[in-house]
């Protein structure tokens, strides 16, 4: 009986895992929401300079906050995009569920 259960437990993480994607797999929640950063204004090169877990809260699905600072190292003199900005992401069970500047991208 209690081989049986271990059995079922197994083939039931098999299949939750069956559905994952690699880059979910191989990525951080801190990597990708300094990558949706770059992805929600590409116009310029953003170079991460800091990520880190705000919270992670478990209840009814599992939450994640992440924020990313990052530095725009090429920009001009008077340009209208602040050199120094920031993001905040939220996960839920690994999916980007929000996403909001913090400090930027324009002044």
């Amino acid at each position: 009986m209690h081989r049986a259960a271990v059995l079922a437990c197994l083939f039931c993480s098999a299949l939750g895992l069956a559905g994952c994607g690699t880059r979910l797999r191989d990525e951080s929640l801190l990597d990708r929401c300094g990558d949706a950063m770059q992805q929600a204004f590409p116009q310029t090169e953003i170079e991460v300079t800091k990520k880190a877990l705000v919270s992670q809260e478990q209840q009814s699905f599992a939450t994640s906050i992440v924020t990313a600072e990052g530095e725009r190292p090429d920009l001009p003199a008077g340009s209208p995009l602040l050199h120094d900005i920031a993001v905040e992401c939220r996960f839920d069970n690994g999916i980007l569920t929000g996403f909001r500047w913090t400090k930027g991208p324009l002044h």
